[in-house]
């Protein structure tokens, strides 16, 4: 079991022309600021695949308890003349979510693996106990034996909606679709819990800069 027990997404956008300046932000200040706070086991940034917001950053934390914690909340309150800047230019175009995590199937990669697919979702109410025991009980377990499919974690939101996130960690993008990927999702209760998805978000998102940890 990791010992990142809670993970923060940030989402972010900005146009085609400020991007150069958004990423050196990030890869040269923001993500050592974030990396220096307590709680903050390791933060890493994808882009995503024909969508928008075009950037998710990936802070794995100790707990769900880091993002609404003081030192998370100064960065917040007290940003840098840099990141004072980015906000003006990415403005409403950001989405922060907080998690608690839930289940964590297969292996932790030596090294960040290329993609992370991830998808969100809400289920009605009635069918959350059935939905958390398919996911954990049959379809995480079949899904990280197929090849490329390296690691699975589960996730519950504390703030913010959907409700549910799920990130596979894949060395193949095409992972999902090959024969071993389609016969693993060929179930009837996979079929029965899909049906039941709502309000669902799913993402193929490419590493761009790999996993940085404390000093």
């Amino acid at each position: 079991m990791t010992d990142a027990q809670g993970l923060v997404t940030v989402w972010l956008h900005v146009a085609a022309e400020r991007e150069e300046e958004f990423n050196a932000w990030y890869n040269l200040e923001h993500i050592n600021q974030m990396i220096g706070l307590p709680g903050v086991v390791g933060a890493r940034r994808y882009m995503v695949e024909n969508a928008k917001p075009k950037y998710l950053a990936w802070y794995d934390v100790a707990d769900e308890q880091f993002e609404p914690g003081p030192a998370f909340q100064d960065i917040v309150a007290n940003p840098t003349p840099w990141s004072r800047r980015m906000r003006t230019l990415y403005g409403n175009d950001r989405e922060r979510m907080n998690f608690k995590l839930m289940r964590d199937v297969g292996e932790k990669p030596p090294t960040d693996t290329p993609w992370l697919y991830i998808v969100h979702t809400d289920i009605p109410d009635h069918i959350v106990d059935e939905y958390n025991e398919w996911y954990d009980n049959e379809h995480l377990p079949r899904l990280v034996t197929v090849p490329g499919v390296v690691r699975a974690r589960r996730y519950a939101a504390v703030t913010g909606n959907p409700r549910y996130l799920t990130a596979y960690e894949l060395t193949d993008k095409d992972a999902f679709e090959s024969p071993a990927g389609l016969t693993a999702r060929k179930t009837a209760w996979t079929a029965k819990m899909r049906s039941l998805f709502q309000n669902t978000r799913r993402s193929m998102c490419q590493l761009v800069l790999p996993t940085q940890t404390k000093p």
